[in-house]
């Protein structure tokens, strides 16, 4: 039963969406007629409460530097205080003759074929001041590399899972690294780049017998930009060439059948509240209970939190709840120059747990985003970062729900924001992708306009994430703001 009751308040949540997705206005009346248009109880009132000068009780950085998978696309470089690197699992065998050949030639070589991933370099959008790319590229290469002679050898690597592999790679040791530089260009248009392998792993890789397991690692810590590659599980896998001369190739040359983008941090300050883009990292934040209970308490006339039987305050309901923020861009970076949106997930009770002061078992629940169509035309979407304006509003409809309902054991307001993807189109209040009938001048939220023909899709978000920087020491460190409609029975009204 419980499984059921999830997906039917989860399906009831999506709907309830849509529905209001569209009907948001700014002005304080709007949500009520909805309410009323829906045949929801006409004898709830809908009200508007707006606390501020709220004090932030705690933020604290959650920072993303595990391993993860590179299957669709690799990223190589150093950006916002960022070093990716590329490291790749790669197995294969070789039959005699060749490595015979391998062995006696002056001329063997190794090198590995990137291909440049297309679907955002060609894109029609992507920022035409972007390329071409054209620079001397520091690169450390360095490897590991185990041979057998067993028939069972490849298929024992095949065996080890991705996250004991993605765990492992947390405490790398080379068999052998090399620095080297390589002259990078690039335009659009441009599929791929040959990097050629030292000749000390060409060396090793002569003494093989049988088969082999080449553990491969790319690092540019001094680059001026990242690189994105396809991955392994695509259709323009990396390519390891390995030839004797220039007309024997081992073939076919192997891809990797796996591969892991390994990411460190590079931040000054420990204690700083950035987030950057591209990875996970979020920033958990907590609004104290005092002021917003106080705030309820004066505005209702009855007394914040409720403490009578189940201690479920069901006297009102949150429909509609936001925050606003100061904001100051100039301490951030962005790599495409457009907006980004930030994202929020509230800390809820779920509907089979008991929250407990000593062992907090609410769960991060991402929130709705419901449209303000008067805003939006205005001046933008308020949810962005890198845009116009020196505030940052963001919805916290659940968490702020799930408080008020549960304040009587102690909790705050809790939630976590997370950089999302670049935000295209900052004043169309069309939220989702969709195709034009006939051609049309779109303006991206960078103001560069784009001439689209019939049929054109024009997307809201940019598809790729923008690997930014970004500072929320001002948004903590000031006051914030509490907004709430709120669905109340009182006495007879």
């Amino acid at each position: 039963m419980k499984k059921k009751k999830l997906y039917f308040w989860s399906f009831f949540a999506a709907i309830a969406f849509v529905l209001s997705a569209c009907i948001f206005e700014s002005d304080d009346d709007g949500l009520e007629t909805w309410l009323s248009d829906r045949g929801m109880p006409s004898s709830y009132l809908v009200q508007t409460l707006t606390i501020n000068d709220i004090k932030v009780a705690s933020a604290e950085m959650h920072l993303d530097t595990l391993p993860k998978s590179a299957d669709a696309y690799a990223v190589l470089g150093h950006v916002s205080n960022m070093s990716h690197d590329v490291v790749m699992d790669i197995g294969f065998r070789s039959d005699t003759s060749f490595l015979n050949k391998l062995k006696a030639s002056d001329t063997s070589g190794a090198f590995l074929g990137l291909f440049w991933l297309r679907s955002l370099y060609n894109s029609k959008i992507f920022p035409s001041d972007s390329l071409p790319y054209e620079e001397d590229l520091a690169v450390n290469i360095s490897w590991k590399l185990e041979t057998s002679t067993n028939k069972k050898f490849l298929d024992s690597i095949m065996e080890i899972t991705d996250s004991t592999w993605y765990e492992e790679l947390t405490e790398w040791e080379a068999d052998g690294s090399l620095d080297t530089v390589f002259k990078v260009k690039m335009a659009k248009g441009d599929t791929s780049i040959r990097l050629d392998l030292p000749s000390e792993l060409v060396k090793s890789l002569k003494e093989m017998k049988g088969s082999a397991r080449l553990q491969l690692r790319l690092s540019a810590p001094t680059a001026s930009r990242i690189y994105r590659f396809y991955g392994d599980a695509t259709y323009y896998p990396p390519v390891l060439g390995l030839y004797a001369d220039s007309t024997t190739y081992l073939n076919p040359a192997p891809n990797p059948f796996r591969m892991a983008s390994l990411v460190k941090n590079e931040e000054d300050c420990s204690d700083c509240l950035v987030l950057h883009g591209g990875v996970k990292d979020s920033l958990v934040v907590e609004l104290p209970s005092e002021p917003i209970l106080e705030a309820l308490s004066e505005f209702y006339g009855d007394e914040f939190p409720y403490t009578e039987g189940d201690k479920n305050d069901v006297r009102q309901t949150v429909v509609h709840a936001q925050i606003t923020m100061a904001r100051d861009d100039s301490k951030g970076s962005n790599e495409m120059g457009w907006p980004i949106q930030v994202t929020v997930g509230s800390y809820v009770d779920s509907t089979d747990r008991t929250y407990s002061e000593d062992d907090d078992e609410r769960y991060l629940r991402m929130e709705m985003l419901r449209l303000d169509t008067a805003t939006i035309l205005k001046s933008g979407y308020p949810n962005l970062v890198f845009h116009k304006g020196d505030s940052l509003t963001l919805h916290v409809t659940f968490g702020a729900r799930d408080f008020i309902n549960k304040a009587s054991d102690g909790r705050n307001l809790k939630f976590a924001i997370r950089l999302s993807k670049p935000f295209l189109q900052d004043k169309h209040t069309v939220y989702a992708d969709y195709r034009v009938n006939e051609a049309d001048t779109i303006y991206k939220a960078d103001g560069n306009p784009v001439y689209m023909t019939k049929g054109d899709t024009v997307l809201k978000f940019f598809n790729f994430y923008d690997y930014a920087r970004y500072d929320f020491s001002t948004a903590v460190e000031n006051p914030v703001s509490l907004k709430l409609w709120l669905a109340s029975k009182r006495g007879n009204e």
